[in-house]
């Protein structure tokens, strides 16, 4: 399936939708947005949470998680950064950028405001009165709702809506990101992929691409799951390590 964007697109040629029907784990959540990280196409997946969760960013820790948002079932790190999260409530989405010979993507500061305007263009046209800040908001501490930066969006009263990690890798993006505090109306997921590309392909079902759950239970397996990544001191051991 096909669907016009009438937009501004971030990007010149198509994306592929997923709204993910399954709630998943933490472990497996993570999992599935670094698979499609490395397709050879862009995508935006929609999805939800299995059990309440907080995430963090991948060099927090999740004794510092546990300490801001305590009651959480799941405590899980991001291979992207930013902020700690509490996922008990809004919506998560995930858009990946494909890493491509001879192709470079903008600094993270003008992605962020390029992905951030289509989702402020998909939750204006969805009902929700909002604007991209223009500057950092006094320090909060690392709750991430509690310290709006730049390109993060806001209400009329300043109250953050949305915000991101990012991770680039191989010429690729993963962005992660989180809308909370707002109630857009039914259909924003498809205002979303019509502001970030001129062509969107929909996939539907439990599984966007052929191999993809063996893929995912392989990737939680060696490395969400594992000892290594979950450990306190991860990303601290050796400077310059890398995932």
């Amino acid at each position: 399936m096909q669907m016009q964007s009438q937009q501004r697109d971030v990007l010149p040629g198509a994306i592929t939708l997923w709204i993910d029907p399954v709630p998943r784990s933490g472990y497996q959540n993570m999992a599935a947005d670094e698979l499609l990280s490395r397709r050879p196409e862009a995508w935006l997946r929609i999805y939800g949470w299995e059990r309440t969760a907080v995430s963090f960013g991948y060099f927090d820790t999740v004794t510092e998680a546990t300490s801001i948002f305590p009651g959480a079932e799941e405590y899980i790190r991001r291979w992207t950064g930013g902020g700690i999260v509490d996922h008990r409530l809004g919506y998560t989405y995930t858009v990946t950028l494909p890493g491509k010979e001879g192709v470079m993507y903008p600094p993270a500061d003008q992605l962020y405001i390029w992905i951030h305007g289509a989702l402020a263009a998909a939750l204006q046209q969805s009902g929700v009165e909002c604007t991209l800040l223009t500057e950092d908001a006094p320090d909060g501490g690392r709750a991430c709702w509690a310290s709006p930066v730049k390109s993060d969006i806001v209400d009329t009263a300043g109250q953050k809506l949305a915000g991101a990690g990012q991770r680039r890798f191989k010429g690729a993006v993963l962005h992660q990101g989180l809308i909370q505090q707002c109630e857009p109306a039914p259909g924003w997921e498809q205002k979303l992929a019509h502001a970030l590309a001129p062509v969107v392909h929909v996939v539907v079902g439990e599984e966007p691409f052929e191999g993809f759950n063996v893929e995912l239970e392989h990737l939680c397996r060696t490395k969400y799951e594992s000892a290594e990544w979950n450990d306190e001191s991860h990303g601290r051991r050796k400077p310059g390590r890398k995932a």
